[in-house]
């Protein structure tokens, strides 16, 4: 990777985020992959940096001077001989053509702030000063604007140890010019370079196939162990300065005439950190160069694993081998878990809902006997009497309950009353449900209580019926077990239910 390559890569995130058109609070919190438009082949992009390059050259040697467009065009030759003078000018106008910025900023004053809302805390700004390259309208002579040069500068000095101690040097320069605030800035710039060059080592150290790097590693060992000396030796001599007493009284000064609380150990603290890290970059570096003297940087690669069971598949390892992977790969006791069934009792616990959405679908032609006792006794026992009752005038469910045929055996018959205006064969197959549009409305004895948005009756229909006939029957034509024969009446064609929901407090029986 170049170093626009590198600035690109910690950049084009916050482009995407800067682009993102996501509402505020939204729940939707998943990312996709952005679809970028072009070419994919880094064509473009490769030509806009070449030419930022150049005009940096350039810039040092005319004195920001602008440059005409057939002299960027033969350097770019060099690289891109058949390159058309268009592409050319495609790239200087995109990167002459400022794109607007916006950002928020914390607001200036402080105390303001904090009796405002979240969004005056932090105004909101915007730029257009995003133009890498300026143009002149006449001539087409190009130059890089200031957002340009500080784009190549930043680009040229992306993780770049070897020049860090340049960096160290700006501490002494703090301390020369009493601007302490900028000292811990500073610190944080080399301790970012510090560890980028650390995990290239351990990585290294974890994967030696990368060749490339390795080799650059030892090409430029010399250069490192000077760079970290320097910077090692500025350091030491920046912090023996905070202990003299000229520079504590100078501290104190500009200490007092500071909004917040400032202590001398804190840049202490910071410079100690960046030498703690050049101390362990040392001892890394040391370590990677003894690995490859001594040929152990081999054994400290990436373990195939899918290739090392397909050997082990060929060929089985040896007895005793595969006695140790067993013994530290197996489990230490082989035991039978099974879990508790107290936990388990709430799940298995079948409970009926107010209201249930899912249809039933009965299929009389392959119904089995039925199989609660309950059920059979409260057909034999009621069934001739129901039948007698129906026979006289159609019975509805308010009525039923009424009439009490829900009381059997001194108990509570409720689900199998019902069960007869659900499945009208359990009766008579001559039976058949009308509905009433009208909804009822029945609190029981017990106190439960019995909604319905219509009222079903059963009885001997010909067709479907709106309203079924009315009908009181006293209490006594529910007999405790009367006996009683079928009715002997033509036999009328069977109507198919309508659909029928109630709703109870509580839990019927099943």
């Amino acid at each position: 990777m170049t170093a626009w390559s590198k600035l690109l890569v910690a950049t084009t995130r916050l482009i995407d985020l800067h682009d993102s058109g996501h509402e505020p609070g939204s729940p939707f919190v998943q990312v996709n992959q952005e679809q970028r438009r072009g070419l994919r082949d880094g064509y473009w992009l490769d030509l806009g940096c070449l030419l930022l390059d150049y005009l940096l050259d350039l810039d040092f040697a005319t004195n920001s001077a602008f440059v005409s467009q057939a002299r960027c065009l033969n350097h770019l030759r060099e690289t891109y001989p058949e390159l058309p003078h268009d592409d050319l000018v495609f790239v200087i106008n995109l990167l002459s053509t400022p794109s607007e910025l916006h950002f928020r900023q914390p607001s200036p004053l402080p105390d303001e702030a904090e009796d405002a809302d979240e969004s005056a805390a932090r105004a909101r700004h915007s730029t257009k000063r995003t133009a890498l390259i300026e143009k002149q309208g006449q001539t087409g002579q190009v130059r890089l604007t200031p957002s340009g040069r500080q784009a190549v500068t930043l680009a040229s000095q992306v993780e770049d140890l070897l020049y860090s101690e340049y960096d160290a040097a700006k501490v002494l320069a703090a301390l020369a010019r009493g601007d302490f605030a900028r000292i811990p800035d500073i610190t944080n710039q080399i301790l970012l370079a510090i560890r980028a060059l650390t995990q290239e080592l351990r990585r290294v150290r974890e994967n030696p196939t990368r060749e490339g790097k390795l080799s650059a590693l030892l090409d430029n060992e010399r250069h490192y162990h000077n760079a970290l000396s320097n910077i090692q030796q500025t350091l030491l001599d920046a912090r023996a300065q905070l202990a003299t007493p000229r520079l504590m009284e100078r501290f104190d000064a500009w200490r007092e005439a500071q909004p917040d609380d400032w202590e001398l150990r804190v840049l202490s603290g910071a410079i100690g950190r960046v030498l703690t890290a050049i101390e362990n970059l040392s001892r890394r570096l040391s370590e990677l160069l003894a690995d490859i003297a001594e040929g152990r940087i081999q054994s400290m690669g990436v373990v195939d694993f899918q290739d090392l069971a397909r050997r082990l598949l060929c060929v089985p390892p040896a007895p005793r081998l595969q006695g140790a992977l067993v013994a530290r790969m197996m489990p230490l006791h082989a035991q039978a878990c099974f879990p508790r069934l107290a936990p388990l009792v709430p799940l298995l616990e079948s409970r009926r809902a107010e209201t249930s959405h899912a249809a039933l679908v009965f299929d009389e032609q392959h119904d089995a006997a039925p199989e609660d006792p309950l059920l059979a006794r409260f057909l034999d026992a009621r069934g001739p009497a129901l039948r007698t009752r129906i026979g006289e005038a159609p019975l509805s469910l308010p009525e039923a309950l009424e009439e009490g045929w829900h009381r059997f055996e001194e108990g509570d018959c409720l689900a199998q009353l019902l069960n007869t205006f659900v499945d009208t064969e359990l009766l008579d197959p001559r039976l058949s449900v009308g509905i009433e549009t009208s909804p009822f409305a029945l609190t029981l004895a017990d106190g439960r209580r019995l909604e319905g948005p219509v009222t079903p009756s059963l009885g001997y229909f010909r067709a479907p019926v709106s309203k079924a006939p009315l009908s009181k029957a006293p209490l006594s034509k529910a007999p405790e077990a009367a006996p009683g024969a079928p009715l002997d009446s033509v036999e009328h064609p069977h109507v198919e239910p309508h659909a029928m929901s109630m709703t109870t407090d509580q839990d019927d029986h099943r």
